[in-house]
């Protein structure tokens, strides 16, 4: 695992960015624990980047507290704030260097932002405080983690096969992962043990699972079903329609690349390795492209992704491109 930045009293200013939002909460609270360790309570105040300026964050910073406590101002989304323009056209990440340059003692600037881009306010920062890029954990780092977060938040033992089981289900956000350790935790009661059958019955379906789900039934070609499963995956379930679009953008690709390889003379075997496809789906999609012509299969895949561009670039409204993309792939496989 990446190794977790150390905070002390001294920093004036500190810029942590990047996506995992628990380690952006955790460092941000290490940061005003160093700060209450060397001031006591102290006074934490909040900007939204996108709806502040320039001069009422500098307003916040150089005024002093009431009772004389350490500030510690925090600029959420702060990639925005430092992009923006005030009304005397005052470059806030310009005017961020000039106040590195002489910061005040009684606050500390804390920036947190999902992307930065690098400049000479990073090199600004770094002589009077600590930029920090939040790192998206590695599977196998997750599983680790996992196990010592059971421990240590919610005194529970994590399998390390329920914890690799939970890794692949719900992907490597710390948050989400922490979501449903919290949910096993309190499942399992006293025995203090979270099992891989735990996560079996407690944890939804993974991406793969629920991109099954579309994928299955517009295998059968039925078009009365598939648009009722896509209208109960959208408006029940509530699945993303860009999980969705994907999950049929990806049965057309597999079953390109399915027949491709059978054309080539590939073992299902080589095929089944090849492409990852296990298991009863895997059945169903090499049984298909067996029916059809690889050249076929080739427009169709290349008019999913054509409809996928559409919606993306805003050409053509999400849940309408799904219907029209179910349509089309159901008279294609029906054929």
């Amino acid at each position: 695992m990446a190794k977790q930045p150390t905070f002390d009293a001294s920093m004036r200013m500190v810029i942590l960015h990047g996506k995992e939002q628990f380690l952006m909460k955790r460092y941000s609270e290490m940061l005003k624990d160093a700060l209450e360790q060397a001031y006591g309570d102290i006074d934490v105040v909040t900007f939204d980047g996108d709806n502040t300026d320039l001069a009422t964050v500098l307003d916040e910073v150089r005024t002093y507290d009431l009772l004389m406590r350490h500030k510690l101002i925090v600029i959420d989304k702060a990639d925005s704030f430092v992009a923006s323009k005030d009304s005397s056209k005052t470059s806030p990440r310009k005017a961020l260097e000039r106040y590195a340059a002489s910061p005040v003692e009684h606050a500390t600037v804390l920036l947190r932002a999902s992307t930065w881009r690098p400049g000479n306010l990073d090199k600004a920062v770094g002589k009077i405080g600590l930029v920090y890029k939040l790192t998206q954990l590695s599977e196998s780092d997750s599983m680790r983690w996992c196990v010592g977060r059971a421990l240590k938040a919610y005194e529970c033992e994590c399998q390390p096969n329920a914890a690799q089981l939970l890794v692949q289900k719900i992907g490597t956000s710390l948050t989400r992962l922490d979501h449903e350790l919290q949910k096993l935790a309190a499942v399992v009661g006293e025995s203090k043990v979270i099992k891989q059958e735990d996560v079996v019955q407690m944890v939804g379906l993974s991406r793969e699972e629920q991109a099954w789900e579309i994928q299955s039934v517009l295998l059968s070609g039925d078009l009365k079903i598939a648009m009722s499963k896509l209208g109960e995956l959208l408006h029940v379930s509530r699945q993303p329609k860009e999980l969705l679009m994907w999950s049929i953008v990806d049965l057309t690709r597999r079953l390109n690349a399915t027949s491709e390889l059978l054309d080539c003379g590939r073992s299902q075997g080589e095929i089944r390795k090849s492409l990852k496809l296990f298991g009863p789906s895997g059945d169903s999609i090499i049984a298909k492209a067996r029916s059809h012509k690889t050249r076929d299969l080739a427009a169709l895949f290349t008019h999913a992704v054509s409809v996928d561009v559409k919606t993306r670039s805003g050409l053509l409204e999400g849940e309408h491109g799904l219907e029209q993309l179910t349509v089309h792939v159901c008279e294609q496989l029906r054929s």
